[in-house]
């Protein structure tokens, strides 16, 4: 699912990685200063919009990803109502005997929203870039050594091999007797017995990839060209106007309407 996205034809697919990764740490930057509810909700709305249109994420599918980080937004409101550095005074209503105030339970959706901004648009940039244009990027763009990225790129084609590893270690142990075991203790002996050749195998495919990146050059002792490009487009001018719009748009209306 998670490379179908990353590998599809849409707007948001075929902009600079490295454009959307300075963009998201504009974002992060802009909302550490922001304390209103109203701004990190518009941003939020507008995020999740602009994924399902230029990106072509479900939204279902979004909203999936979202859940399991409620909880953790959730808890800024409940600590912050719960457990405020000072109470507010204006109280709306009470839990029992605790008093909730206004000033606190803004503060916590604040909070709690800016969060859900922040993996919003690390949503954004996970789920519309493709690891391997990500790191050829940094490389042509952002002069990071060959010797890392091209290190980094091989290290995650080994994911998919390491599972396939895990499940031939898992059927030779059950053709030889050794089953499944019960309980934490039995869990982290088979976990003992998985670990040790799978660390060997990763051990002795590391040194092997790192001899083959020197033998050819990977080293980033001198220039190198480039078999696939990553090439500065108009998509890139078009979502980087946008973006210093959208900002300059959404600071103007914090200040005249929320502030």
């Amino acid at each position: 699912m998670l490379e179908h996205y990353q590998k599809s034809n849409h707007f948001l697919q075929r902009v600079n990685p490295t454009l959307k990764l300075i963009c998201v740490f504009v974002v992060i930057f802009m909302m550490i200063f922001i304390f209103d509810p109203w701004t990190p909700l518009i941003l939020f709305v507008l995020t999740i919009s602009v994924i399902a249109i230029f990106g072509g994420v479900s939204i279902r599918f979004l909203f999936l990803l979202l859940l399991p980080f409620s909880l953790f937004a959730f808890s800024f409101v409940w600590i912050n109502v719960a457990f405020p550095s000072e109470r507010g005074e204006t109280i709306l209503f009470y839990i029992g005997s605790m008093p909730v105030a206004k000033e606190n339970l803004m503060i916590g959706i604040s909070l709690g929203l800016r969060s859900f901004v922040f993996i919003s648009w690390s949503l954004l940039f996970v789920l519309t870039t493709e690891p391997t244009k990500f790191m050829l990027s940094l490389i042509q763009h952002c002069k990071l050594s060959p010797r890392f990225g091209f290190g980094m790129m091989a290290a995650y084609r080994f994911f998919p091999m390491f599972r396939q590893e895990l499940q031939q270690v898992r059927a030779a142990h059950r053709i030889r007797g050794l089953g499944e075991l019960r309980g934490l203790k039995g869990r982290l002996q088979e976990t003992k017995r998985y670990v040790i050749p799978l660390l060997s195998s990763a051990i002795r495919k590391a040194e092997r990839v790192a001899i083959a990146m020197e033998s050819k050059g990977f080293d980033g002792s001198r220039k190198r060209s480039y078999y696939y490009v990553i090439p500065w487009t108009r998509m890139d001018i078009v979502f980087g106007s946008s973006f210093i719009l959208f900002c300059v748009a959404l600071l103007f209306v914090r200040n005249y309407f929320f502030i």
